[in-house]
Parts: structure tokens; C-alpha cells; sequence
């Protein structure tokens, strides 16, 4: 990319970067014609698709050297290690390969199913023994890079142990057939001697055999195959950028779309969704028109004559790239460690975060079509593919639907989110928790008074000055909201917070950074960031412990002076408080202390809580620590503690929260051994 945008002349770039959507075409033509001359170009272009040169084509001698490293580590008994090998050798092997006169694909599968079997992973090892049984019947096949090793490239589900690869070529990992031929991998041909060798078995596993060669029939093919235009070697999926890719896949739906239908040719229109080219910076632009170029050259190997590439079609790719910027969707999946046997025996408390993990990137015309708030009204989440929307509180009717495109009222404040919505999407947020005062906001990083027994709030710089323009809003067109200023204070819920901000309408009230909102005391903030960087190196080597889980006394004590400290500094409900108790938690949950673990886990618990409200799904996330804690120690509140998360999770994912949150079984499981 940066070879290709050196070689640019000057004055075209100056084109691109000054271009408006109506002139693409022309400046698209223009780059494409300098391309068109440019060796290095044609190179790229031959890098990235000729199946000669193609580093993701099958490879015979890296299988077999693979499946030879699996029998050597099999016959050791290292069978983890024996997965791992054969499970590559499966990615790398050709479908037409015969290793002593048996198919290399079956052969793997069969001697994966014997590793999964010795593993007592008896469910994998039927479905690789069904496999096999489908290529030779002598024996009983966009997601994000960082997620490629682990996620299904279809589904997005976690792969299981016995996840297959694509039968053309090395990118892609399924975790079942189901999805390998979804996506547009090679579907194996049943023929009438498909039944043929299994004379002489019991004839329940010969029904067994037949039923699986057949049920591969009753697959649903007539969709859009969305791999099969990059599944000839090529490497380019793997190099050019997720939502490069995913144009790519759209443009093919487009193409194939149309050819079902028999309709013109012409490609021009496929997405009627915004886009933010204008607002976007000169050098995104170059290199929106030069990864189109690409696509396009790249597309062209698999359609020929059926894409033509011309300055239009290019200029439609650029525009459809700043609409997946705007439009697309990040498909995430909970992720939670492992915890192997009953929650209630000792040492297998879940203490650590839940996390988000982005897998994928898709998307949803109808979900593009909700517009943003930072306090939203409705909570989007994905089952496999499938994208789910549910409303988190009563609507009235004729009230928008809003949706959160990224970090909401008490994750961030209110400047760093609308600097991440500038960023990313070029729009200035104008929601209600970005227009009104509210309670996250003013707090969430604040500094607490240096008076006694004042808990005013003292506000940064940059902090001070978002909150005046919220303010200069409020006090210059307060009839734009459905409440007066003072009306808004009254809904802030907190008799301490009430009293900062109704400071705020004095007549002789002035913001200030640096100075309480409260009683006016000046806070030197310099002196206490000094502070707090120390009190950080602390809890850096906190945190190492926690991950080597193993906490030295002396690091945990050191750790618990530095949050003493910080209660000095920090106002009461800042975030990183509740951050530094959720680590403590942690810790003391790792050397055996588990009240102690639960006394900072509620500690968090209850600062979250001002900023996010009780019955947010960040709330349920943090409870299901608790929960975990209080199960270990017997504690008979633990049931109380779960109640409420069911009825959390309950809020956002309906009838889906035990698929979305697995650990929550485990849960409702311990606490059912417990009670009897």
C-alpha cells in the first residue's frame, strides 16, 4: 500500500483529496489509467492472485509433514499436540491427494477422530469419523484476523477440537460441514457406491453410515456462497483489510444476485446507505481509491468478463467502502475464562472480566438504518449470524429507536465519546446524555474536593470545558428539552451530585476547572496526577501477578495502601476506583481471602452502579463475580445475586441470555447443587 501511494503524482493526489462524491468517477478514471501503466501495480495485482505464486493454495509435502509430526507425538501419548498437527495438516492437505492409496483428507480425519477419542472428546470424534465416511466411504469437511485461529469463518461460533478447513484452500476454519459448504466450500459428491464396503458391520453402525452419507443432502445450498470467489489460492483475502474484504463480498451478492434474476449488468447503486467521504481525511481517501483498484483486479480473476473495470465501478467501490466505515456492524461474542467443574469447589470462582471479543464485521441494512445515542434505548446482539435487537425499556409509541455505536453514559465521558463518533462515524453527537448533565459524567474521572467532608467534584480542563458548552445549551434553549435545567438536576437521583449541579444555575456561578462545583476550593491537579502515577506502577505489578496467577503479599499490600491513597484523590464514584476494587478482588480471590475478595468485588459493584444504573448489563456482568464468590463461601446471598442477573440478562437478550452467557448456567447449576 504505502509502495503504491508513494508512486501517486503530486497533482492527482491533490484531486483525490479535494474530490466530492460527484467527481469520483472522474479522479477514479484517472488513478486507474496510472495504475494501468504502473509495473509495480500489475505485480501487486500478480502477488496477490496468481495460483502459482499464491501462498494459501494446498500444500502436499507441508501435510504430509504435518500428519508425520501427529502419528510422532499419537504414539507418545502427547495428544493435544497430536490435534494440533493433524488439524493443520487437514488445512493444508488436496482434496484429490491419496497417501498409500487412501484419500489424505479421510485418512487425517480418521486418525484426528482416534486423537479425539483418546481425548474423551467423543462428540468431535463421531463428527470426524462422519467426515471421512463422506470423501471415502472405506471409513467410520469475515471474520477479523486475530480471530481467524478460533472463530468459524462462517458462523463466528467458537471452532471446536475438531474444526475443518476449507477443502480448496488454507484461509478459512469451519466448525462444521454445515457451514463449510454454506460458505462455499467444496460439497463432496455422494455416488451409488457410496454404501459400498460397509458388508460385514453391525447393522446399527451401518445406519449410522448411511444416514450421515446422506444427510449432507438435506443441506439448504441455495444461497450465496460467500467464499467461493476468493477460494482458488489466492492470498488477497488474507492481506487486504477485513472491511476491504467484506466490499468484496458484497460486490459478489450484488453480481450474483443479478445474475439469478437475469437482470442488466449494471452494478451501479448496490447500497442505499450514508457515507461519510466528505468528512473523510486526503489520505484515507488515496487509499480508499487505491485498495478499490485492487479489489476490483482482484474480483476480476474469478468473473472475467462479467466485471468490468472502469473508473465507475471503482468510484462505487470507494463509496461502498466509507459505507461499511459508517454502517458496518461488529459481530462480538461474550467471552469468559474457563472454569472446569462446579462453581462451588473451591479455587473455580469466576473473578476475572467477561469480555466483549469482536470476531467479525457485517452488514444489516435495516440495523444501519437506528441512529446513535449514548444513553440507548434498545440493545443490538448477534446469535451465529443473526442479528437480534430488543428494547430495554418501555417505548412510547412514536419514540425513535436509538442504538449505541460505541462507548455509552459511564464507559467513557462525554468528550472522549464524541471525539471516538467524530473519528469513526463524522458526526457530532448530539444525543440526550451528550446535550443534558448527568450523573457519569461529571464524576467519572473526576478529582474529589480537597476540603473535609465535602464530596463536590472537581473537573479537569478538557472535562470543564465539555460540561460548559452542555451547560451554555441547557441555559441558552432549555424549551428544546422536555424538562427545565432545574428540572434536570431533579433527575440526577443523588442528593450529592444534585447539589453540584444545581451550583451550576446560580447567577453568580462560574465553571472552572480546577475548583469544586461544590464550595468553590481549589483542587492542584498536577500535584495529585503526580500521585497517581505512582499509585499506577503499583498496580501494573498487581495486575502481572494477577496474570502469572500468583500474587506475592508484598505487591497485594502495596496495592491495597495505593487505593487508599486514591480514595484521597479520586471523587468517590470515579471509574478507576471501582477499576483498582475489581482487581483487588481478583487478587484476594487468587491468594484465598474470599471475603475479602467479595468486600471489594461489592465495593466495585456499587460505584458501577452510579454510573451505569442498576439495572445495566455492565451491572450483570460484574454480578456474576459476585455470584461466583458467594457460592464459594456458602453464602446464602448468592441466590439473591443471581435473581437479579437473570433478570438483567434477561433485559437485554430475552430468552437468548443463557446462549449469549453460557457461565450463567453454571451458575443457576451451582446454585441448585447449594440448595439441596
Amino acid at each position: 500500500m504505502e509502495t503504491l501511494k508513494s508512486t501517486v503524482p503530486n497533482t492527482l493526489e491533490q484531486q483525490i483529496s479535494k474530490s466530492t462524491p460527484t467527481e469520483l468517477p472522474s479522479t477514479c478514471s484517472s488513478l486507474l489509467d496510472f495504475f494501468h501503466h504502473l509495473p509495480q501495480f500489475h505485480q501487486m495485482i500478480k502477488d496477490l492472485t496468481d495460483p502459482t505464486m499464491a501462498l494459501c493454495c494446498k500444500d502436499r509435502s507441508a501435510a504430509l509433514e504435518a500428519k508425520l509430526k501427529g502419528n510422532e507425538c499419537f504414539s507418545k501419548g502427547e495428544y493435544p499436540n497430536a490435534l494440533l498437527f493433524y488439524s493443520q495438516a487437514l488445512r493444508l492437505a488436496p482434496v484429490d491427494l491419496d497417501d498409500l492409496e487412501i484419500n489424505l483428507v479421510a485418512l487425517l480425519y480418521v486418525n484426528r477422530a482416534s486423537t479425539l477419542q483418546k481425548m474423551g472428546l467423543l462428540l468431535e470424534c463421531l463428527r470426524d469419523c462422519s467426515r471421512a465416511l463422506r470423501i471415502s466411504p472405506r471409513y467410520a469437511k469475515i471474520i477479523l484476523k486475530k480471530c481467524r485461529e478460533t472463530h468459524c469463518h462462517f458462523c463466528f461460533n467458537e471452532l471446536p477440537a475438531d474444526a475443518i478447513s476449507c477443502a480448496s484452500c488454507s484461509i478459512p476454519l469451519y466448525c462444521s460441514d454445515r457451514c463449510q459448504i454454506q460458505a462455499g466450500g467444496q460439497k463432496f459428491d455422494r455416488s451409488s457406491k457410496s454404501s459400498n464396503g460397509l458388508e460385514g458391520l453391525a447393522d446399527d453402525l451401518k445406519n449410522y453410515m448411511s444416514d450421515v452419507l446422506a444427510g449432507i443432502s438435506t443441506l439448504d445450498t441455495g444461497h450465496i456462497a460467500e467464499h467461493r470467489h476468493e477460494c482458488q489460492g489466492f492470498h488477497w483475502p488474507l492481506i487486504l483489510p477485513s472491511e476491504v474484504v467484506l466490499a468484496g463480498r458484497i460486490l459478489v451478492k450484488v453480481i450474483e444476485q443479478k445474475k439469478r434474476a437475469s437482470a442488466d449488468s449494471n452494478l451501479i447503486g448496490f447500497l442505499d446507505l450514508s457515507h461519510n467521504y466528505i468528512q473523510l481525511p486526503p489520505e484515507s481517501k488515496l487509499e480508499m481509491y487505491i485498495y478499490s483498484i485492487i479489489l476490483l483486479h482482484c474480483l476480476q480473476h474469478f468473473y472475467r468478463t462479467e466485471l468490468p473495470i472502469s473508473g465507475i465501478i471503482v468510484s462505487k467501490l470507494v463509496i461502498l467502502l466509507s459505507q461499511i466505515q459508517v454502517n458496518s456492524m461488529a459481530v462480538v461474542r461474550m467471552q469468559a475464562p474457563e472454569v472446569k467443574g462446579p462453581a462451588y469447589k473451591s479455587g473455580n470462582a469466576l473473578t476475572s472480566s467477561l469480555e466483549q471479543v469482536k470476531v467479525g464485521q457485517a452488514v444489516y441494512v435495516a440495523g444501519s438504518f437506528f441512529n446513535h445515542s449514548c444513553q440507548p434505548n434498545i440493545h443490538a446482539y448477534f446469535l451465529s449470524r443473526t442479528l437480534y435487537v430488543r428494547a430495554t425499556e418501555y417505548i412510547l409509541a412514536g419514540s425513535e429507536l436509538e442504538l449505541s455505536y460505541g462507548p455509552q453514559v459511564g464507559q467513557w465521558d462525554c468528550k472522549d465519546r464524541q471525539r471516538l463518533l467524530e473519528d469513526r462515524y463524522s458526526f457530532t453527537c448530539q444525543c440526550t446524555a451528550c446535550s443534558e448533565l448527568n450523573v457519569p459524567d461529571l464524576v467519572i474521572n473526576a478529582y474529589r474536593c480537597t476540603k473535609l467532608n465535602c464530596l463536590g467534584v472537581i473537573l479537569d480542563r478538557t472535562v470543564t470545558r465539555c460540561e460548559k458548552r452542555k451547560l451554555k445549551l441547557l441555559l441558552d434553549a432549555p424549551t428544546v428539552y422536555s424538562s427545565s435545567p432545574h428540572k434536570q438536576v431533579e433527575k440526577l437521583k443523588d442528593a450529592t451530585i444534585s447539589e453540584v449541579a444545581r451550583r451550576v444555575f446560580e447567577s453568580d456561578y462560574k465553571l472552572e476547572p480546577q475548583h469544586c462545583l461544590v464550595c468553590d476550593s481549589y483542587g492542584d491537579l498536577e500535584a495529585s496526577c503526580a500521585a497517581t502515577s505512582q499509585a499506577e506502577s503499583c498496580y501494573k505489578r498487581l495486575q502481572d501477578a494477577i496474570a502469572s496467577n500468583e500474587v506475592p503479599t508484598n505487591i497485594l499490600l502495596d496495592a491495597v495502601r495505593c487505593t487508599d491513597l486514591l480514595r484521597t484523590i479520586f471523587h468517590p464514584y470515579n471509574k478507576r476506583i471501582a477499576e483498582v476494587e475489581d482487581n483487588l478482588a481478583q487478587a484476594f480471590s487468587l491468594v484465598g481471602e474470599l471475603q475479602a475478595a467479595i468486600d471489594h468485588c461489592k465495593a466495585s459493584i456499587q460505584i458501577l452502579e452510579k454510573l451505569y444504573g442498576a439495572n445495566h448489563v455492565a451491572i450483570g456482568n460484574e454480578l456474576i463475580k459476585l455470584a461466583s464468590l458467594q457460592i464459594l463461601v456458602g453464602d446464602t446471598a448468592a441466590s439473591g445475586s443471581i435473581s437479579r442477573i437473570t433478570a438483567i440478562f434477561s433485559r437485554y437478550y430475552g430468552s437468548h441470555a443463557d446462549d449469549v452467557y453460557p457461565y450463567l448456567r453454571h451458575l443457576k447449576g451451582s446454585r441448585d447443587v447449594e440448595k439441596s
